[in-house]
């Protein structure tokens, strides 16, 4: 799990690597990392994911995004229709965009399959109520990176085969890239976007959130975000002017 105060991965990390890290701050994370599987259980009851009539027409399927993560090539452009010079330009961001940063590909992906539930490692203090890790449902999760003006940016979609717990499989990447602290992180983890809503992290408001409206059976996740490190950040894609963007992307994708 990627640590509140110095996170090191910006992929998947789930319950299986929160277990391995010292306490006390262990503990809340974990917490987090099991809401996926909560998710998993309570969603197939009152799933939004959209059908196959009129009104999921243009919605990006699971199937649809986990083909075009397994063959993507790391020179092309990137897929889904994703324009963000259109998405920065529709939410008043005057800032030039580039495809493709300094030290990343056009586009990268991974894909994944489903994990099932398994027993804590020994030694782990179970969350309330969740008796076992667990399972992690398949999954592909896209990158694209840009650079706005000077500043590197990236596109991430992670799309799962079940609905529910995408931005809660995303908050690893959310909390590196929004600097949260834990409690700023327990906070988005319980007020996350519901379906066909965008948001921005709190504090400085650097990662614009997305969960769009999947068709058929599934679940995505969008986020939007600076990767400047130690740079300073570019104010024209924070807070509200980034949520304007990151909720113009998601309503841009496409099969």
């Amino acid at each position: 799990m990627i640590s509140a105060t110095a996170p090191t991965d910006d992929r998947l990390a789930t319950a299986r690597s929160a277990a391995a890290r010292p306490a006390p701050s262990r503990h809340r994370l974990l917490a987090l990392a099991g809401t996926a599987g909560l998710l998993l259980g309570t969603a197939a009851c009152g799933s939004d994911g959209g059908g196959t009539g009129a009104a999921g027409a243009g919605r990006l399927s699971y199937d649809q995004a986990r083909s075009t993560a397994q063959d993507l090539s790391e020179s092309g452009p990137c897929p889904f229709g994703l324009d963000l010079a259109a998405a920065l330009k529709g939410a008043g961001v005057d800032l030039p965009v580039t495809a493709g940063a300094k030290g990343h590909p056009t586009a990268e992906a991974e894909v994944e399959a489903e994990v099932p539930a398994q027993p804590w490692p020994s030694g782990a203090t179970p969350p309330a109520g969740i008796p076992s890790i667990p399972a992690t449902p398949a999954r592909a999760w896209v990158t694209c990176h840009f650079t706005a003006g000077a500043t590197p940016v990236r596109v991430d979609l992670l799309a799962l085969a079940e609905h529910g717990p995408a931005i809660s499989l995303m908050l690893p990447h959310i909390q590196r890239f929004g600097n949260l602290g834990v409690d700023q992180l327990q906070d988005f983890a319980d007020r996350q976007p519901a379906t066909g809503q965008t948001k921005v992290t709190p504090g400085g408001g650097l990662v614009g959130v997305s969960r769009p409206a999947v068709r058929g059976k599934g679940d995505l996740a969008l986020t939007l975000t600076q990767t400047t490190g130690e740079a300073p950040t570019e104010p024209a894609l924070t807070g509200e002017p980034l949520r304007r963007a990151t909720e113009r992307l998601a309503a841009q994708l496409r099969p």
